[in-house]
């Protein structure tokens, strides 16, 4: 508690207060990674102090998060940027700037290793050889095996021939949906069972999948300021939203396919998404 004090009167103004004190003390006896994230926030402290020097640090945390982030462009809305500075992390515990503590419920927190997990980071700083899909690697085969051997376990087996690696939520979304665009080829060509169809997309409506292009198109979370501010969104009319757990709407989408003749290409609707509308039940 010692460490969180001189850390609170070292620096200016706090917006983000996080637990009390009490409430500290009562997870400092059960939960080790909270003080190490202390201990850590301490040393950072410090350091970051010695750096930058203490001008950033005597500043009022909703000005200092403003000038720390003054250089960059950044297209999400303002109320979700966090109003905090982290400068250390264990498990689901957050150390911001300002001498708060926090418990996660929102970022890599809430996930199952939490921040900081010791046995990912010694892996990380591992020498390993290079081991993308142009280059053969053990790495590859050990992964594959282990993903066979856990997805699809209580079916009693993996339900997956192949497997594809990607960096990002938005990148999964943009192969998946180039898999749709060449079953849509192969649909609507010629001797395709809907040959010759316009095509159209089906959505969720407040769902987010993604801010590159195609991604972008079926994320009604999006639409309204993408419809403002881009000329490729401006006619945009090969896209369909329907409110999730409507199953009427659903069928009337499919039902007006068939009474105007176009083809729908997919139906999106991810289980988790980054933002949107997440953690609503769709039966």
């Amino acid at each position: 508690m010692e460490t969180l004090a001189e850390i609170r009167g070292s620096t200016g103004e706090a917006r983000t207060l996080g637990l009390g004190d009490g409430v500290i003390r009562d997870f400092l006896e059960s939960d080790p990674s909270l003080s190490r994230a202390i201990e850590e926030a301490s040393d950072n402290f410090q350091s970051l102090k010695g750096d930058l020097g203490g001008k950033l640090f005597e500043m009022a945390e909703t000005d200092l998060v403003s000038e720390l982030q003054s250089d960059y462009v950044n297209f999400y809305k303002a109320p979700t940027v966090n109003p905090y500075v982290a400068i250390a992390a264990r498990g689901p515990w957050i150390i911001t700037s300002h001498g708060a503590v926090l418990h996660d419920n929102g970022g890599y927190g809430m996930l199952g290793m939490g921040h900081g997990p010791d046995d990912v980071i010694h892996s990380m700083q591992q020498n390993w050889v290079m081991a993308n899909v142009m280059t053969p690697s053990f790495s590859q085969k050990r992964l594959a095996d282990r993903l066979r051997k856990e997805v699809g376990h209580r079916r009693g087996s993996c339900p997956f021939s192949r497997f594809v690696c990607l960096n990002s939520g938005s990148e999964s979304v943009t192969i998946s949906m180039r898999i749709a665009d060449a079953n849509t080829k192969s649909m609507t060509e010629k001797d395709g069972r809907h040959e010759g169809k316009p095509t159209k997309m089906l959505a969720l409506t407040n769902a987010f999948h993604g801010r590159t292009q195609r991604p972008a198109m079926i994320s009604d979370s999006c639409s309204e300021g993408y419809e403002q501010n881009l000329a490729t969104f401006r006619d945009r009319d090969n896209v369909m939203f329907v409110d999730s757990n409507d199953v009427g709407a659903l069928r009337a989408a499919f039902a007006r396919a068939d009474d105007e003749d176009f083809f729908i290409e997919l139906m999106a609707m991810e289980p988790v998404m980054g933002e949107g509308n997440p953690g609503q039940c769709v039966p």
